[in-house]
């Protein structure tokens, strides 16, 4: 019986898996690779250049963030002080943010000289992936006693010869796993390369929509999709294994200590750091040419018409709102279902396959698998609620797996030996209990559904538009008003996704 609700518990997670990404992966692969030349394509004008881009500009932004990221996880792991909860809460939000919104903060912070650089890709790279630091080296560098870095200053060690001989050695391993989980996102970096990126700064994602899209070289983008999610697929699998459980909450432990002078000046300029893109957001939004307007906002709200621009912000916002819901009604159930029954590893690392696929060749596989028989799905509505739901699954089956290991083990075999039911048992003993788990896995299905934008912006209709597409059209125009609308709209976006992140955090680290 146990057996059997393991099957059937891990079933559904396996059905999303399968239907938004193995199928449309293998449809694709059948129907475009086997009759082309995989090496050739690998040498066609501009892959080699996307790929020398994509490898160096990853491990750069990888480094860059490592570097910087360090310091603030330390007094965020070490130390207790008036608003760290909202600093944490500050640095976290911007990795479930749409990248079409973080490039859009670039683009207002940045002075102009800067705009379609490297120098604003790297920028921006940092500020999404920072918040990967804190939550994998965090945990560990919290659980450090203190008496084994007083005893080290106390045999003379500098601060800098403890951070160096002590405190790194300890947390290298997972500061590899960080940065192998920073350059994977780097390295397929799509949205933030669109805003951002100029002529000759492109990613493989960018490679491949040019190729599927402007080159109609299905082929050709086929090869370069699939390859690179077998690396990345490989690369999430390894990840996974490394991690555990440490992506969840830095505990209280060892948090009473007072701030001394660095740690106030590292507090002081993180903090400026990460709202200064958002506060600039906030500014282009209400400014145009040389003047201060609300003209942006009004033609957001349909406050004011514009000849030629029309945004339609309800419309936009409801099919991102109902979408999201939709991913959550999928994501939430049917990851939790599958780590309360499911304990095998291979399952938690198969779910990973949504998350390791580029969105732009999940995107574009889909697209191609399912709008012809057997499977003419293109025109359900359920179709991106269900890509969306199976990139939100590993969020919701990770915070699951992290509050569920902490469960006592014999508040089960009591109930097991009262005659319960595995059901029975996770109705009345676990559910009670994973409750902070589920509304994690709600706030964050909710905000990936509503930034999600490249795999979207391949299977979205002219009368579905989300919010972030409708940010990237509004980009894509020239003019004053096009551009501080979208900042608008961007805002608007970041605070919805703020919100729900927010209200997460002050769950987990107040």
């Amino acid at each position: 019986m146990s057996k059997l609700w393991t099957r059937l518990a891990s079933a559904p997670a396996l059905v999303v898996v399968a239907a938004s990404t193995a199928i449309p992966l293998l449809a694709i692969s059948v129907q475009h690779i086997a009759s082309v030349d995989i090496f050739a394509i690998w040498q066609r004008p501009g892959v080699t250049d996307a790929l020398f881009f994509s490898l160096w500009q990853g491990m750069l932004s990888t480094l860059l963030t490592l570097a910087f990221g360090l310091f603030p996880t330390w007094v965020l792991a070490r130390y207790q002080f008036t608003g760290r909860s909202i600093l944490v809460a500050l640095v976290t939000v911007p990795f479930v943010l749409p990248t079409i919104a973080v490039g859009a903060a670039f683009l207002a912070v940045l002075p102009t000289s800067l705009h379609r650089t490297t120098w604003a890709i790297l920028l921006a790279h940092i500020f999404f992936n920072i918040s990967v630091v804190v939550r994998t080296v965090g945990p560990l560098w919290r659980s450090v006693d203190q008496g084994l870095i007083e005893s080290a200053q106390t045999l003379g060690a500098s601060p800098a010869q403890v951070y160096r001989h002590l405190l790194l050695p300890i947390a290298r391993p997972t500061i590899i796993s960080a940065g192998s989980l920073i350059f994977v996102m780097c390295f397929t970096s799509y949205g933030i390369i669109q805003i951002l990126g100029g002529p000759g700064l492109a990613t493989l994602d960018i490679e491949i929509y040019r190729r599927a899209v402007q080159l109609g070289d299905i082929s050709g983008a086929t090869v370069l999709g699939i390859t690179q999610t077998l690396c990345i697929a490989c690369a999430f699998a390894w990840w996974s294994r490394s991690q555990g459980a440490q992506f969840s909450k830095i505990g209280d432990r060892n948090s009473a200590r007072a701030l001394n002078r660095s740690s106030r000046i590292i507090i002081f300029l993180t903090t400026a750091a990460f709202t200064a893109p958002l506060g600039a957001l906030i500014f282009s939004s209400l400014h145009t040419r040389d003047s201060w307007s609300l003209t942006g906002w009004k033609v957001l709200f349909g406050l004011q018409d514009v000849r030629g621009l029309n945004i339609d912000l309800p419309s936009s916002l409801a099919t991102s709102l109902v979408y999201a819901l939709a991913a959550t009604a999928i994501a939430v159930p049917v990851g939790m279902a599958a780590t309360a029954f499911a304990r095998r590893h291979w399952i938690h690392t198969a779910v990973l396959l949504p998350l390791s696929t580029s969105p732009v060749v999940l995107g574009l596989a889909i697209l191609i698998t399912y709008d012809h028989a057997p499977f003419d799905f293109r025109s359900s509505r359920l179709l991106i609620p269900l890509v969306h739901a199976a990139i939100a699954l590993p969020f919701v089956m990770r915070a699951t797996i992290a509050m569920g290991d902490v469960i006592p083990p014999d508040l089960r075999h009591a109930a097991e030996t009262l005659g319960a039911s595995p059901w029975r048992r996770w109705l009345n003993i676990d559910l009670p209990l994973l409750r902070p788990a589920l509304a994690t896995g709600v706030a964050f299905s909710l905000a990936m559904s509503l930034g999600e934008f490249g795999a979207t912006s391949f299977l979205t209709r002219r009368n579905s538009s989300t919010l972030p597409i409708s940010i990237a059209n509004l980009f894509s125009r020239a003019g004053d008003i096009p551009r501080s609308t979208g900042m608008a709209a961007a805002t608007l976006l970041i605070f919805i996704t703020g919100l729900l992140v927010i209200s997460v955090d002050r769950r987990s680290y107040s």
